[in-house]
């Protein structure tokens, strides 16, 4: 209970983190440039008219960015969803007062591809995805009055555009997906992508952090400036360096190295995530006139060939998922609040390293792996597909952008170069980039066919090769190549399992023992990578239409496995007995109870009487079945803790629960709400297939899959997501099924 509640007071302190947009004095100005989109599914071709002032977009969808146009045709028993153009348009003014400055529009990301024009004028095509594109808009603009922004956005299928395969395992959703903002800078500025912090020293008493950033000098004079950058730790300033340059007029000026000596710092770990934030000023004439801050970490780490991770000189293992980022009724635009709440998860089941499957993920999950203590390995978009010389252009461009927008993150430790594909050619080019942006981290690539990887020398490029399922191959490859180091990068992929579908539920559980057992016995690797996080969605044949081997659900409903690793993994004290304790069994039945705790010992109480103890931490004990209470009680030093299966009656309520009872009224926050069945004595009652339908009042609407307002119980419960509309005031949402109800509040601020 305690570490559930450190957990909840830290999903706030993330959530909050960075929410209000930043307005500095003479410096960087960042706006909010979300609202007011107009949306149109379809496609204007020949003179793109779309992109014309006279085009009547009066009948247009208003939309809120981030916004994807498959939110509503995913996740479905409908085959297929729409692959294909849409538009977007957005007028909007810039007050006078800001000329003499730059103006950024600045999008976090657009899938898949994307044309953008301003005031008519033709900006240029963005292939990336899933990576920021930021235009200079200053010499188009329209000052004090009207302009327009046009955005043509396709999620086609491309042989040459990544992830460059016609059916592949995720959806490639697509729209303005992520956060869009309008910055107004000064006319000489630092370069935000260019901002790399490194510690070449690490030492808890005195260590060394250099600092390289770029100034831009947009104006028609020479400019001496002063650049400083300052650790502060809390509120205390821990180093401060700086150094005078002089820019000349429309040039911009690198600044490779500042250095500071940090004293009596605290390592970054997973199990004590210290950071620390680092300033950069833009100083003329003593005047502020730019700042840029980034958090920081100090930390060391090695992977190596034959002892795994050594992490601040110890051995360390790796305690991994691979996560997607998608939600039902949301696609791919998923708020901050539900990107947190995916590494608050993680963190509670043991989780402590983390794959980015198979793209750039968002800057807010990643910021929560930096403050919970998640080593992250992040790769750009890639699905085993390698296409020609454009194929390639686009693929380093996507990869210079993340290391750009990512490298001052301390939990990223890996590089991929893609998932389960190999090219010398690529690689060789992808290598270099990263030698060139960031040698302070390892790169890898994720292989699934490891004979062809080493007939091609496709496996001696990166630094790391990673390895996808095979693991019974893994021993002759270490014995073969003995100094390549290696890492899982994806081990069990339990398809198929569902919650309420207890015998699927515990086949996925024997799979994962399986081969974490397999892994975590060689010496060698790092830890164990399980697939996946979360259930998500995906047009892919096989799985269609939701790829179902996550250990949590598309909601994040714990499954089986989840408690299971949350027992293996976990550090808190935590005991679980699988399953249920229905009346669906015989009286004196035997039945297989399984419980998996942490602890020294666990005992097993039926109705009040101790039947069963052991010491082992996985347990499986057969218990003639009474009806009634099932308790295990683990005992972990002078600690207990306790898991309780009761026998329910028939549901006569619906009890809701939402992430949170408040939600921020922006008309994009997202909580989930969970309807459980329960009996006279409110105890969970586990019946499938209930439909609940879902109601909300002003401020919130209710989001599902496909546009339904009901959802269908699994194992006691069904979840739907409550979105915020813009407007402030309580919410009430109300859930019924036949003669249940239930309701819960919602304050919108």
């Amino acid at each position: 209970m305690k570490r559930l509640v450190i957990l909840q007071l830290l999903f706030v302190v993330l959530l909050f983190a960075g929410t209000v947009l930043a307005e500095q004095d003479n410096g960087r100005i960042i706006m909010d440039f979300n609202d007011d989109w107009l949306f149109e599914q379809d496609d204007w071709v020949g003179k793109y008219n779309a992109t014309q002032w006279d085009w009547k977009d009066s009948h247009w969808i208003k939309v809120r960015t981030p916004h994807s146009y498959n939110a509503d045709d995913t996740f479905d028993d409908v085959r297929w969803y729409y692959r294909g153009y849409s538009w977007y348009r957005k007028h909007f003014s810039v007050p006078a007062e800001h000329k003499g400055r730059r103006i950024f529009i600045c999008f976090g990301a657009i899938s898949n591809q994307s044309e953008i024009w301003v005031n008519e004028q033709y900006i240029g095509k963005f292939n990336s995805g899933y990576t920021p594109i930021e235009i200079d808009v200053t010499d188009i603009l329209n000052w004090g009055s009207e302009n327009l922004i046009s955005v043509r956005v396709n999620n086609l299928h491309n042989d040459e555009i990544p992830p460059g395969r016609w059916r592949i395992d995720y959806n490639v959703y697509g729209g303005i997906y992520r956060e869009v903002t309008l910055e107004s800078l000064p006319d000489v500025y630092l370069e935000k992508y260019d901002l790399f912090a490194t510690t070449p020293v690490v030492n808890e008493k005195k260590s060394v952090i250099n600092t390289a950033i770029k100034v831009n000098n947009t104006s028609t004079e020479y400019r001496t400036i002063k650049v400083r950058t300052t650790v502060l730790d809390g509120n205390q300033k821990n180093a401060v360096s700086e150094q005078a340059i002089t820019v000349p007029p429309g040039l911009i000026r690198a600044v490779p190295n500042l250095e500071s000596v940090v004293k009596d710092i605290k390592l970054w770990s997973p199990d004590d995530p210290n950071l620390y934030l680092l300033q950069v000023e833009l100083i003329e004439n003593n005047q502020l006139i730019d700042q840029l801050e980034t958090k920081i970490g100090f930390r060391t780490f090695e992977f190596t060939a034959d002892k795994g991770l050594i992490f601040n000189g110890k051995p360390l293992k790796v305690n991994g998922t691979n996560r997607h980022q998608c939600y039902p009724g949301l696609a791919n635009a998923v708020p901050k609040r539900l990107q947190v709440q995916d590494a608050v998860i993680l963190k509670d089941l043991g989780v402590n390293f983390v794959r980015c499957s198979h793209y750039p993920q968002h800057p807010d999950f990643l910021n929560a792996c930096d403050s919970l203590g998640m080593l992250v390995y992040e790769e750009p978009l890639s699905w085993k597909h390698i296409g020609g010389k454009g194929f390639m252009e686009i693929m380093d461009y996507g990869f210079d952008a993340m290391l750009r927008r990512d490298r001052n993150h301390p939990s990223i430790v890996l590089w991929g170069l893609m998932n389960e594909g190999h090219s010398v050619e690529l690689f060789k080019i992808l290598q270099a980039t990263a030698d060139r942006l960031d040698p302070t981290r390892p790169t890898c690539y994720a292989e699934n066919h490891i004979d062809d990887a080493i007939k091609t020398g496709a496996a001696f490029i990166p630094d790391i090769m990673a390895l996808n399922y095979a693991i019974d191959t893994y021993d002759e490859l270490h014995k073969n190549y003995p100094e390549l180091v290696l890492i899982s990068s994806e081990c069990t992929n339990p398809d198929k399992t569902y919650i309420g579908d207890f015998d699927s539920e515990m086949k996925s559980f024997a799979s994962v023992k399986r081969d974490l057992d397999l892994i975590e016995s060689k010496s060698y690797l790092p830890g164990a990578c399980v697939w996946g996080f979360h259930d998500y969605g995906s047009e892919y044949k096989p799985v269609w239409p939701i790829q179902t081997s996550g250990m949590v659900d598309y909601y994040r409903r714990y499954k089986e496995p989840a408690w299971y690793l949350k027992a293996r993994w976990g550090k808190e004290p935590f005991v679980h007995i699988a399953g249920t304790w229905d009346n669906d069994k015989t009286p004196g039945e035997a039945v297989a109870v399984n419980v998996w705790h942490n602890g020294e010992q666990v005992d097993l109480f039926l109705n009040g009487k101790k039947i069963q103890s052991s010491k082992e931490t996985e347990c499986e004990w057969q218990v003639p079945f009474a009806p009634g209470e099932l308790k295990a009680v683990a005992k972990q030093g002078r600690e207990l803790v306790e898991h309780v299966l009761i026998t329910p009656g028939e549901p006569v309520a619906i009890q809701l629960t939402p992430l949170s009872d408040e939600m921020i009224a922006d008309g994009y926050d997202a909580i989930s709400v969970t309807a459980q069945l329960l009996d006279a004595k409110g105890n969970p009652a586990h019946d499938n297939g209930v439909e609940i339908a879902f109601e909300s009042t002003q401020g919130g609407k209710i989001v599902g899959i496909g546009g339904a307002t009901s959802a269908k119980t699994a194992d006691g419960s069904a979840v739907i997501l409550v979105q915020s509309t813009g407007l402030t005031g309580n919410i009430t949402v109300t859930a019924k099924a036949k003669t249940l109800k239930g309701s819960c509040e919602i304050a919108s601020r």
